[in-house]
């Protein structure tokens, strides 16, 4: 690997060439989806070129300054095997469209794209992703800070900026959000970071928060990453992100019982999770979804009545126990091959609405690749969070795809290039990259001393 003469200090000791930084920044603000620009990355030839190029341009750039081979067989029999996925569905559906057909290349570029983010960068990956999201998170809190103690001077300033769905996009390093726009939560909005909205934001800082948890354990002491974190997470006020990181935390809690660890989690964790829950948002939210298959048929006459109003005009997404409701009927509709990529195939779309979007849901991954593919992938996703596991430490192997898959529940994770690129890390890493016997040895007693 060449370097440039300007390093970017991940942690002591750890330094990282500049350019390798800003392209992995640049990933990650495509990943955050704030505006139709830096959505491209997953879905829309068309328009302006200059946004679909830019990812493009740089990662060619990072080949020209870190050679990788693409001689690898498991990287093929994946697009082999999604390959030939492909043209079964598009034969089933008697689509071979270009505007079909596109929506399945971006499938196989965030595939590529994710093999050359793991060929380059190895486990270094995931430090430089969480001191990315760290950065982000400082910039969320200080912007986000001054719009909640200052509302009324500061709201004509974030007015000035490019809107987007629910605020205004400052350099698309922060989102805020317009009052009048929602997303607040009793008189304070949510911190949107630089995602399109809160809740996207809470699940960007998920991985980060595990990858910390991974290296430093629940310790806060000399821990100032995992706090700039984790009131980032509490400041989207997303029901979501708080319920993947309070499961977490129980998961690193309880790594060796003992009677220090019990006694903190009854004493400490159990009251906090009490709290959390009891906010407004959090136990309002839970308290009428309980009920969902009641809402879904209020729903389904609110779709009647919007089609006959509005036609074919978007109006939103449903909500994400709705949205697995309907992603359930629409496997059930499908269950060999699934509708595929293009979700105007999908049962939901064709009979119910074509007003609506649905979020996610766990069995969203089965309901578009079919329940063979669909659990081929799952498979691959637990792979990788084990290979993730002995990439930074030997236990909790799990941890990764249950974070990932919590999060699937409300949002579109997998072709997602950065979140593909760790759900596909296990296909694709190198053996040198896990820890050494050594290493190991020295992490278990390093968690030893944590309690």
């Amino acid at each position: 690997m060449s370097y440039l003469c300007i390093m970017i200090k991940i942690r002591d000791e750890f330094f990282y060439p500049f350019f390798e930084y800003f392209y992995l920044f640049v990933m990650v603000i495509y990943m955050a989806q704030m505006t139709t620009e830096t959505g491209r990355m997953v879905g829309g030839i068309s328009g302006n070129p200059i946004p679909l190029l830019i990812p493009i341009v740089l990662t060619i750039i990072l080949l020209i300054r870190n050679p990788i081979s693409f001689k690898d067989m498991k990287l093929w029999a994946l697009i082999g095997i999604l390959g030939a996925w492909t043209l079964a569905v598009c034969y089933k559906f008697h689509d071979f469209s270009s505007s079909n057909l596109s929506y399945y290349v971006f499938l196989f570029y965030a595939i590529i794209i994710a093999f050359i983010h793991i060929r380059v960068y190895g486990r270094d990956l995931f430090p430089i992703y969480e001191h990315i999201m760290v950065v982000l998170s400082l910039i969320s809190l200080i912007i986000w800070g001054f719009a909640v103690l200052m509302p009324s001077s500061t709201t004509d300033f974030f007015r000035q900026f490019p809107e987007t769905n629910y605020g205004n996009n400052l350099y698309y390093l922060f989102n805020w959000m317009d009052p009048e726009k929602g997303q607040i939560s009793g008189a304070i909005i949510r911190n949107a970071g630089c995602s399109w909205e809160p809740g996207r934001f809470a699940i960007m800082l998920i991985p980060a928060i595990l990858i910390n948890l991974s290296r430093e354990g629940i310790s806060f002491i000399d821990n100032k990453k995992i706090i700039i974190l984790l009131l980032a997470l509490i400041s989207t006020m997303s029901t979501t992100g708080y319920s993947i990181v309070f499961l977490l935390y129980v998961l690193f809690w309880f790594e060796r019982l003992n009677a220090k660890s019990i006694l903190s989690f009854i004493f400490i964790v159990l009251p906090l999770a009490a709290y959390l829950f009891s906010l407004d948002f959090m136990g309002g939210k839970i308290q009428n979804k309980v009920n969902y298959e009641g809402l879904t048929r209020e729903r389904v006459h609110n779709i009647n009545y919007n089609a006959k109003e509005h036609g074919e005009e978007y109006l939103g997404s449903l909500d994400r126990f709705e949205s697995a409701y309907f992603e359930w009927i629409n496997f059930r509709k499908g269950p060999i091959l699934g509708y595929g990529r293009n979700t105007e195939h999908s049962w939901f779309r064709q009979i119910i609405s074509k007003n609506l979007v649905l979020t996610g849901g766990l069995v969203k991954i089965p309901s578009q690749f079919g329940i063979f593919v669909g659990l081929f992938l799952y498979a691959i996703l637990f792979y990788s969070s084990r290979k993730i596991s002995l990439t930074f430490w030997h236990q909790r192997q799990i941890a990764f795809a249950v974070a990932l898959l919590l999060s699937s529940i409300s949002y579109v994770i997998f072709c997602i290039p950065i979140f593909t690129t760790f759900w596909l890390y296990g296909l694709f890493c190198y053996e040198e990259d896990e820890l050494t016997a050594e290493e190991i040895e020295y992490a278990e007693i390093e968690s030893d001393n944590d309690f």
